[in-house]
């Protein structure tokens, strides 16, 4: 998944510097009010003169058509401008446009490239990639051990897939020693931010008695939650279980469901979703 120019638009806001040309400047505020005609009036000449901010907008730009008609080979052209600038963003966009094989003939040993140009120097989504692509053995070659030592990066920063993936290599031993209760933790730091297929592992490990005590009432909590983000597996996992259980019980986890609130993270990991 790309990082797209709507969740791009916050972080420009904050992190442009003032002292920037008054391109930026309007080009920002035409951001902001989604006048993208008129931010690209701002932002072209920057980029033409090799600013690698503007370049990477520019490419967004034309990745989703925004005040441009969609164009994937004039996203990659810019976004490769921006990457060779060690744009981090950028790189990211990059190699997922490779992956795709959009604007670009696609190319797993260049994607994995920019990828981790931009994973080393701590690039969360692009950590996650290096994860992802490194378990499968796309675009370089296939290590369990380093993909978890990817994934770990990611989720020491919050990144909740990562954590959720890092969990279930614990549960499994897969790539680390096998570590059930370290695997509950990590998936729990996945499930408290919200994400339903962790919750729906939590269910699953708390019915089960995997890491943790066999509870049957936090299990029914966590396939309650998954089960309200419309997951199916949680959905009937929460319905059997409730088969087995006292009313009084069931009562119990509806409550502390109803109770849950998510943790909140930085607002720089909601692109990750």
């Amino acid at each position: 998944m790309r990082l797209k120019f709507s969740d791009i638009v916050a972080i420009v806001m904050v992190t442009l510097p003032l002292q920037a040309s008054a391109g930026f400047e309007e080009g920002k505020a035409a951001m902001l009010a989604r006048r993208y005609d008129a931010a690209l009036k701002e932002f072209k000449p920057l980029a033409d003169r090799g600013d690698a901010k503007a370049q990477h907008i520019l490419g967004m730009m034309y990745d989703e058509g925004q005040g441009v008609p969609q164009d994937f080979s004039k996203a990659s052209e810019w976004y490769k401008r921006a990457a060779e600038q060690g744009h981090l963003d950028a790189q990211y966009n990059l190699g997922v446009m490779y992956a795709q094989g959009q604007g670009v003939d696609r190319n797993d040993v260049e994607s994995a490239k920019w990828f981790r140009k931009a994973a080393d120097k701590g690039h969360i989504l692009s950590q996650f990639a290096m994860g992802r692509i490194t378990t499968i053995g796309r675009g370089l070659k296939q290590d369990d051990a380093a993909a978890a030592a990817w994934y770990r990066k990611a989720a020491e920063k919050g990144h909740y897939k990562a954590q959720l993936v890092l969990g279930k290599c614990y549960l499994e031993g897969r790539g680390v020693k096998q570590d059930p209760r370290q695997g509950v933790e990590w998936i729990t730091k996945s499930a408290e931010q919200g994400h339903s297929k962790a919750q729906f592992e939590m269910g699953h490990v708390y019915e089960q008695g995997t890491g943790v005590k066999k509870d049957l009432v936090e299990a029914y909590k966590w396939y309650s939650l998954a089960a309200d983000q419309s997951h199916d597996g949680a959905i009937m996992a929460r319905d059997a279980l409730g088969k087995q259980m006292k009313p009084e019980d069931i009562a119990r986890a509806k409550v502390m469901a109803t109770e849950w609130k998510p943790v909140n993270v930085s607002s720089s990991l909601t692109v990750a979703k």
